[in-house]
């Protein structure tokens, strides 16, 4: 079971108990996909500020996982699918906006410490996943978190699969994440409708539009929707594949939004990795899974790391 109950005790001393949230509180807000470019920094500060005054508890820190590369310094350089947070140190306006001290990480780093912290026994050695409008990434190896040279280290979803694939909003073409992500799913469902392998009204939102959510909701419903998604397995299953092959962790975790699927995504990748790519499941094998807490693992970490800030406002090294 991926999913945590309400009083989860994060199993490390001095780290404090999750509250439970009221019932009505509105944990999840979306947002468009991608963000447009303005306003989404204010869009940031107006759901925080929604979220505290609703909050049983005054919180005393902030954590907040980015989709983006987010540097040392805590400044977004990049970011192919929230391009209104480049340039920016969102920390720094947070703390100014709210008054409370704030970190901010990738939230793919947030999910890798999460699942970390929350897993028994602990792995020394992890690879977290994240499967969203794009897919992130973040690493823990020697029981620290890796961040690289300028910050960057944990982005999978631009490894090149296919240099000759779709283009990228990163720039380059055939990255893992327009293959394997959500807006992905869609991309590979729009490309069955063109090749006539599809219907064209199988999968299509009300809006018209073609998003990996609306083949999600049509699995089941027809052969041609249950082979996109089997395709979209196999390049979840070929992606995850290279990251074991080139950290060799023991634990690899699945988080993002897809990662709601629980067992109708993580049985066929397990098996597309037994099957397609036996050469990184050797034994002893790899332990593949959803990432506890599924979609808000992310959010986990980043309280998690909002809790070990230290006395000068920096979140504990190798958090």
């Amino acid at each position: 079971d991926t999913t945590l109950p309400d009083d989860t005790t994060l199993p490390d001393g001095g780290l404090p108990t999750m509250p439970t949230l009221p019932s009505d509180l509105p944990t999840d807000m979306p947002t468009d996909t991608p963000p447009p470019t303005d306003g989404v920094l204010g869009g940031i500060v107006a759901a925080v500020r929604a979220l505290i005054d609703r909050q049983p508890v005054a919180p005393t820190a902030l954590g907040a996982g980015l989709a983006g590369f987010v540097d040392l310094h805590g400044v977004v350089r990049h970011a192919p699918n929230a391009a209104g947070l480049v340039g920016h140190d969102v920390a720094a306006l947070l703390r100014r906006e709210l008054g409370l001290d704030c970190v901010v990480d990738n939230d793919a780093n947030c999910v890798a410490v999460s699942a970390q912290r929350l897993l028994s026994p602990r792995p020394e050695h992890l690879v977290a996943v994240t499967l969203g409008t794009g897919i992130g990434g973040g690493i823990i190896s020697d029981g620290r978190l890796v961040r690289g040279g300028r910050g960057f280290a944990g982005e999978p979803g631009h490894m090149v699969v296919d240099p000759s694939g779709p283009a990228c909003p990163c720039g380059q073409r055939g990255c893992w994440e327009r293959y394997a992500s959500g807006s992905g799913l869609g991309w590979l469902a729009q490309r069955a409708i063109d090749e006539g392998r599809l219907p064209a009204d199988a999968v299509r939102g009300a809006d018209g539009t073609m998003r990996g959510e609306d083949v999600v909701t049509a699995l089941g419903s027809g052969a041609g929707v249950d082979a996109v998604f089997d395709e979209f397995v196999g390049f979840v299953a070929l992606g995850i594949a290279n990251v074991i092959a080139l950290l060799d962790p023991q634990v690899v975790v699945i988080g993002g939004g897809i990662s709601g699927l629980g067992d109708r995504l993580l049985d066929p990748v397990l098996a597309r990795l037994r099957s397609d790519h036996a050469a990184v499941m050797v034994e002893p094998g790899v332990e593949v899974a959803i990432a506890p807490g599924g979609p808000r693992s992310g959010a986990m970490g980043a309280a998690v790391l909002a809790a070990e800030l230290g006395s000068n406002g920096s979140p504990a090294p190798g958090a």
